[in-house]
Formats: structure tokens, sequence, C-alpha cells
């Protein structure tokens, strides 16, 4: 009998949220049958081979520093093949945070050139990677990110009253999120128009606090373990991002049935519709503009229903798409070349 294969995930911080909580989507669905998962902290440990199919899943993010260490996985390790997951990269984050593009495009460029395969977690990163020039278009393949929201899909839909809109938002609390602007948007919002809610933790803890302090419509929540009870509080979720590869705030907020008030930005863009409310990137004035269209809407309930169809059947088809990656056997290789 030919031994298991062993898939290895390798990260560099396991305390990364999105990223470690896209690990579930290999150690509990379908794809876990593909062969035996196993997680590595690439900076203490030096993950090596044990059979020829073994297939190495790279989850950290690629820059100058680490360069080597993808170039020891594909040059000294013996994996079948390695498969690279862009968690981070995006065409807005190049935009909002890289001063020389022409270097950031060539680290790139290196280190998807020591991989069989790259994968894109949106339509709209996919697009930016093939249209940059970072990798030839057979070798990247897009598996929208997603995860198992069974807890969420029996909340009862977001309905609206004459009350106030409640507004939630969670996640990292960091630059990228745009948390900020939302704040600010809500500095010219009355009470009685809009509340929100921001839960998380993070490096911009006290700089969100601060901007809140005067306002009484803004309230800064401790991080929860499950989003079920902070979700069946809100009407709407607002993911504000300056840049962000997919979203998983937006799939939980969409299967909870709450409408999103959301940027027109990379993978954001393939989770709005015509049940969202989206705004420019990084303007406080047509985030303030999203706000009060959602506090308006006549069509709440419907708004919400329509998201939650939207997500139904995400997580089949990314639990679809990984076991056809991870069983595709070595004499196909030179598909991923």
């Amino acid at each position: 009998m030919p031994d298991q294969t062993r898939i290895l995930h390798l990260l560099d911080d396991l305390a990364m949220g999105g990223v470690t909580r896209a690990l579930d989507n290999f150690l509990h669905s379908e794809v876990s049958k593909c062969g035996d998962h196993e997680i590595y902290d690439v900076k203490t440990t030096a993950p090596k081979t044990k059979n020829r199919s073994d297939i190495a899943v790279v989850h950290f993010t690629a820059n100058w520093r680490k360069l080597p260490r993808m170039a020891d996985l594909k040059h000294r390790k013996g994996f079948d093949r390695i498969i690279l997951i862009e968690h981070t990269y995006t065409r807005g984050y190049e935009q909002a945070k890289v001063p020389n593009t022409q270097r950031f495009r060539r680290m790139l460029r290196i280190a998807y050139s020591m991989v069989d395969t790259v994968v894109a977690v949106s339509k709209d990163q996919r697009d930016w990677i093939v249209s940059a020039e970072l990798a030839p278009a057979d070798k990247v393949v897009v598996i929208p990110q997603s995860r198992d929201v069974t807890e969420l899909i029996d909340l009862p839909v977001a309905e609206r009253s004459e009350a106030p809109l409640l507004i939630g938002a969670f996640g990292r609390f960091h630059e990228q999120k745009g948390f900020d602007l939302l704040i600010e948007a809500m500095k010219t919002i009355p009470a009685d128009v809009a509340q929100l809610c921001i839960a998380g933790a993070g490096e911009d803890v006290l700089r969100l606090k601060a901007l809140a302090l005067t306002l009484p419509n803004v309230h800064i929540l401790k991080p929860f373990k499950s989003p079920r009870e902070f979700l069946s509080n809100v009407d709407v979720i607002a993911i504000p991002s300056r840049w962000e590869a997919f979203g998983l705030v937006g799939t939980e907020a969409r299967a909870a049935g709450r409408p999103l008030i959301a940027a027109d930005v990379d993978g954001l863009k393939e989770q709005v519709g015509h049940h969202s409310f989206t705004h420019e990137v990084g303007d406080v004035s047509d985030i303030r503009r999203a706000i009060l269209e959602a506090a308006a809407a006549k069509d709440f309930e419907a708004r919400a229903t329509a998201a939650r169809v939207q997500v139904s059947a995400e997580f089949d088809a990314l639990q679809s798409a990984w076991t056809q990656l991870l069983t595709v056997r070595v004499s196909t290789k030179t598909a991923f070349a």
C-alpha cells in the first residue's frame, strides 16, 4: 500500500487570524481526506519530506528576507509540489503600501517562480497577478476564500425598524481594515440615525479608542470567539478595508443575513452585490453616504435575504477546488509549471 500523502501547511505567524482560520478549511472539512495534514511554524521547524508525494502549502507572506527560505523548500526539501496561497498581496495593497512598485514586483516574480501553483483567493487578485506579469496565467488558480458557516445560516435575517441602524465591524485593529475611516465617518452621523460597534484587538486599539472617545454612537468592544452573538445584534456589517485579498468577515456577515457596507476593493468586489452598500476606498465622505443609504433603505430584509443566498454554495465550491488541486498526481505536475 502506498504511503499516505502528507500535506504540510507552512506558517510563520500562528497568530494571524485570517490565515489560521483558513486552516480549518483543510483540517475540518472534506479536504482533510486528501492526505495527512500537518502544521509547521517555519521559524522553529524545518519541514522535510518523508514520501515522494508530499505537498507543501505555503501560507506565509513572501518578502525579500524570506526568499532564501522559499529557495530551500524548492531545492532541498524534495516536495512533489509546492503551493503558495496569496493571503496578503493585492492590487489595493500595492497602491496603498508599495513605494517602489518595480522592486516589489521583482520580489514577487522570484517568489512565485519557486512554487508550482499560486492560489489567488479572489478573481480580482488573480487578474492583478497575471496582468502585472508576476506569474504566468496557467500557474495561477482562483480558489475564493470561504468557511463553514453552518452556525450562522439559521440566524433570522436582519430587519429594519425606525430605530437607529446598528452597524457592526470586527477584525484585526490594523491600518488595513480602515476602522479609523469608519469612525471618522460616524462623527457627522446623528446617534438616532446609526450606531456603530467595533470588536477586535490589535496594534491600533489605542488610536481607535481615542478617535471614538467623544462619540456616543461608537463603541469599541473586545474580540469574541464566535461571531454568532455579535452578528445577531447588528443590522449590517461594515468592511471599510484599504485592501483585502478576500475578507472572511464578509462571508460570515452574508451567511448571517446581514448586508455589507463595504469598500469597492480587491476581493471585496466579489462579495458585494445588489444587497450591499458600497463606497470608494479610503473615502470618509463616501463611507458616510453609504451608511446613510443603508439607514434609509426600504428593502432591507430583501437585501439581507439576498446576501445569504449568495454565500450558500461558496464553501462547497472551495472544498471541491482544493480537493481537486491536492489530488493531482505527480504525472500531471507539469500542468502547474
